[in-house]
């Protein structure tokens, strides 16, 4: 697949409509034949029509990932191209989880900025593994991730180790407590992350060691939807420190939870270069916000 077919798809998928995704790329005729010529080539349907709009096949929904991973990537190598003939080589491209994002990468990327004058970053979001996989190809000069991922040809650095919390309403029953114990999240409604998220795992592999069922009332892909869920009284949510920081900061009360075990924070990079400058520096300005958080 080309760029121009990549774009196309990805447009198509977005809007629904090969009309809309050729809006600004080609004629309506033009797309709907290099849609179909696409398909040919790919061997499979990529879009069914559902009433007047266009759905994604299941072949299209597993390979569009892909393709918006692929088409950042380029858009990455032609920025820096650019940042190149003009003369100016401050870019950095980071990988970083979520729930880091929403934590403690804003104030890391105040003091970068403060370091390096003029820097230009681009910020990669994913699970752990996504970020991983993206410093393994080279797309990104460093990422930040939640729990181990070792990965031939990455390096990787512990930060710092993360607790686990417990997220709730101000008024709910349990805010007044010091810290929340396994048997108290038992007895009542919590939220949990996936077990195929390193949170989700740890919580599950904790409650099953202590020998208390794992039974959430509800079960979530995303931080930011635990904490909604808890926002609107549907119960406790289980999740990372990181996490944490981004719900206190929303006006919900975050409490330790007594288990054994943690995760740990860690920098991966590709391990066929060394750290730059302008990942040392942010790097640096992580390891200040973890300080930050811990007087806080």
């Amino acid at each position: 697949m080309n760029q121009r077919e990549m774009a196309l798809f990805e447009a198509v998928a977005r809007t629904g409509s090969v009309t809309l995704a050729a809006a600004t790329r080609m004629s309506q005729p033009a797309a709907s034949a290099m849609l179909k010529a696409l398909e040919s080539k790919l061997g499979f349907a990529l879009f069914t029509r559902d009433k007047r709009r266009l759905a994604l096949t299941a072949e299209a929904r597993l390979l569009l990932p892909e393709i918006v991973n692929a088409l950042a990537a380029m858009d990455t190598a032609e920025r820096m191209a650019a940042s190149m003939r003009g003369g100016t080589h401050a870019r950095l491209v980071v990988g970083a989880v979520a729930a880091v994002g929403a934590s403690i990468l804003p104030g890391a990327m105040a003091w970068l900025q403060e370091q390096e004058p003029g820097i230009r970053v681009a910020v990669r979001t994913d699970m752990t593994l996504g970020v991983v996989e993206l410093a393994a190809d080279q797309r990104i000069d460093i990422g930040i991730i939640i729990g181990s991922a070792a990965v031939p040809n990455v390096g990787q650095r512990a930060l710092t180790q993360l607790g686990i919390r417990a997220v709730m309403r101000p008024d709910h029953p349990y805010a007044s407590k010091d810290s929340v114990s396994l048997a108290d999240l038992a007895e009542c409604a919590y939220i949990s992350l996936s077990r195929h998220l390193q949170v989700g795992a740890l919580t599950a592999r904790q409650f099953e060691a202590a020998r208390l069922p794992f039974l959430p009332t509800i079960e979530v892909n995303q931080y930011s939807a635990a904490c909604a869920f808890a926002e609107r009284g549907l119960g406790i949510a289980i999740l990372d420190s990181m996490s944490g920081i981004y719900a206190q900061r929303h006006g919900l009360c975050v409490l330790p939870i007594d288990i054994e075990g943690s995760l740990s924070l860690d920098i991966v990079w590709p391990l066929n270069r060394s750290l730059g400058r302008a990942a040392r520096q942010l790097e640096a300005g992580l390891l200040r916000e973890l300080e930050n958080v811990r007087s806080a």
